[in-house]
C-alpha cells in the first residue's frame, strides 16, 4: 500500500458530525464531544498518515453503539494537539508518520503535562518487529496490532484497554483481573503471542488469544478443548468449531517458524526440537496458559 502525503494542516472544526458507518473521514477531523452529548461512549482518536487505514479505523469505530471518533491526525504534531484538545480515551497510533513518529509521540505523551494521562495508547503499525514493539510496551503502548488487521481486534484491544472485556460471560472466571498482579492478564497474553509470533491480521489470532484466555483462567476446560473451548469461541464469533480448530491450528503453524526462540523454548521446552515436531493445538495452548499462571505466583 502506497503511502499518501498529507493533505491538510490542522483540524477541520466546520465538520462537528457524528461519524456514521461508511462515512468518508477525512485527515484532520476532529469533533466536539461535549456538543454531541455522548460524554457516556468510548472517546477515540485516530493517527496514521495512510487515509485508507483512517478510513477503515473510522468504519470500526462506527460500527460500535458505545464508541464515537474524536478525531484523526495524519502526522505525531497533530495527534499530540488532537489528544490535548479532546483527551480521547483511545488513541490508534501508527509508527510511521510524518514530522513526528509514533515513538516520539509515546514518549511526549508520557513526559508532557499538558497532555491527559487517561489515553490509553493502541498501536497499529506494518512494523512487524519484536524490538520496537518491546520499547512501545516500555513507554506505555497496551497493544501492538500488525497491519493488516482484523475489525473484531481492534474493538477487543479497545474494550479490553478499558478494563471492558468480557471474553467469557460466567462467574468462574469473575475477578480475574483483580487477581493477577500487575498488567492484566489480556495484555500479557498479547505481548507474549507477539514474542511467540503470532501474526495479529491472522483470523486465528483472535481465536489463539480467546483460548489461551480461557484456559488460564479456568485449567478444568483444557481437558474439553473441542467441547468447551472451541464450542464457546464459535459461539462468540459465530462459526463452527471446526473452523475455530483449523483457524488456530494454521496460526500456530505460521508462528512456529516465527517466534522468538528463548522465549519458545522457555514455554515449550523439548517440543520445540524439530525433531519433535510442532506440538498440537491443546498442547500448545495449555503450555502458554501454564507459562502465564506460573508467571504470577
Amino acid at each position: 500500500m502506497q503511502r499518501l502525503t498529507q493533505k491538510t494542516t490542522g483540524f477541520a472544526h466546520a465538520d462537528r458530525r457524528e461519524t456514521r458507518k461508511n462515512d468518508k473521514v477525512s485527515m484532520g477531523y476532529e469533533v466536539d464531544i461535549r456538543r454531541l452529548g455522548v460524554m457516556d461512549k468510548i472517546t477515540i482518536a485516530i493517527a496514521d498518515d495512510q487515509e485508507m487505514t483512517v478510513e477503515m479505523l473510522s468504519n470500526i469505530v462506527a460500527s460500535q453503539d458505545d464508541f464515537v471518533l474524536a478525531g484523526t491526525a495524519g502526522n505525531g504534531e497533530e495527534a499530540l494537539d488532537l489528544v490535548r484538545r479532546c483527551k480521547p480515551q483511545i488513541l490508534l497510533l501508527d509508527m510511521i508518520m510524518p514530522l513526528v513518529d509514533g515513538k516520539e509521540v509515546m514518549r511526549q505523551l508520557q513526559s508532557d503535562e499538558t497532555i491527559s494521562p487517561a489515553t490509553k495508547v493502541i498501536v497499529v503499525t506494518a512494523a512487524d518487529r519484536r524490538a520496537l514493539a518491546e520499547e512501545m510496551f516500555a513507554l506505555g503502548a497496551l497493544y501492538y496490532i500488525i497491519k493488516p488487521f482484523d475489525s473484531e481486534t481492534i474493538i477487543q484491544s479497545i474494550r479490553a484497554a478499558l478494563g471492558q472485556e468480557s471474553i467469557w460471560e460466567s462467574s468462574e472466571n469473575a475477578g480475574t483481573k483483580e487477581n493477577t498482579p500487575g498488567k492484566p492478564l489480556e495484555h500479557r497474553i498479547t505481548e507474549l503471542m507477539l514474542l511467540l509470533g503470532v501474526p495479529a491480521h491472522l483470523r486465528g489470532y483472535q481465536y489463539l488469544r480467546d483460548a489461551i484466555f480461557m484456559v488460564a483462567t479456568r485449567p478444568d476446560t483444557r481437558h474439553q478443548m473441542a467441547k468447551i473451548v472451541y464450542g464457546q469461541i464459535a459461539k462468540k464469533h459465530d462459526v463452527s468449531n471446526y473452523t475455530v480448530e483449523r483457524a488456530i491450528r494454521h496460526a500456530i503453524e505460521i508462528a512456529w517458524s516465527r517466534g522468538d526462540m528463548d522465549t519458545m523454548d522457555r514455554i515449550f521446552g523439548y517440543t520445540v526440537q524439530a525433531s519433535k515436531g510442532r506440538p498440537t493445538n491443546t498442547e500448545y495452548i495449555a503450555a502458554v496458559a501454564d507459562y502465564l499462571s506460573l508467571a504470577t505466583t
